[in-house]
């Protein structure tokens, strides 16, 4: 039985969870700073009463984001990988946000940008598969018809689905092996210009 262990930082509260073939075993948020993500995995791997040398695989979300939160949970789920000598994989909290808002037809979900502004991409599911539609795209406001899933607050309750939920479930389907060179594939909130800007 594989155990997964998500983390997240990009979201304006961190998260954690574990899942194993039974779905999702254990999830938490804090609020940041998120140097109290040490505390967060500790506390969610107690919950799902297991201990760190257990954990398969560690999943982390690679934004897009906060280009801090990122890096912050990229280089502990490195470390974590590193130190049990397990794999680290990547998923995009857009695909996240797209996972938790499940419809049966072509949705959008958008994800916060800072500065009232939303990343938003479209999805649908093809053969119980999830599938991008277009690019990625920055928008000032947020469109009416798009899913936005992720509390500005940290909320423990059952029904709250974070960001390292929704990257848990991701994982089952589609993700990308990273290594100790992950910060080159991190999207933060503020892309920069094109070159020479």
């Amino acid at each position: 039985m594989a155990i997964r262990l998500g983390i997240d930082a990009s979201q304006s509260a961190a998260s954690c969870a574990i899942s194993t073939e039974a779905g999702i075993i254990a999830s938490a948020t804090i609020e940041r700073p998120i140097e109290n993500f040490p505390t967060l995995i500790r506390d969610v791997v107690a919950r799902a009463n297991i201990c760190l040398e257990d954990i398969d695989e560690v999943v982390v979300c690679i934004g897009p984001g906060s280009q801090t939160g990122i890096r912050t949970a990229v280089v502990t789920g490195n470390a974590l990988a590193l130190a049990l000598n397990k794999p680290v994989s990547g998923v995009l909290s857009t695909d996240a946000a797209a996972m938790i808002s499940k419809s049966d037809e072509i949705y959008k979900v958008a994800v916060s940008a800072g500065r009232r502004r939303w990343y938003v991409q479209s999805y649908n599911w093809n053969d119980k598969k999830l599938c991008r539609l277009d690019e990625l795209q920055l928008m000032e406001e947020i469109p009416i018809n798009a899913f936005s899933v992720f509390s500005p607050t940290p909320n423990n309750s059952k029904e709250f689905k974070s960001c390292a939920y929704g990257i848990l479930l991701v994982a089952e389907q589609q993700r990308q092996l990273i290594d100790q060179s992950l910060l080159s594939e991190i999207l933060p909130y503020e892309r920069k210009g094109s070159e020479g800007e």
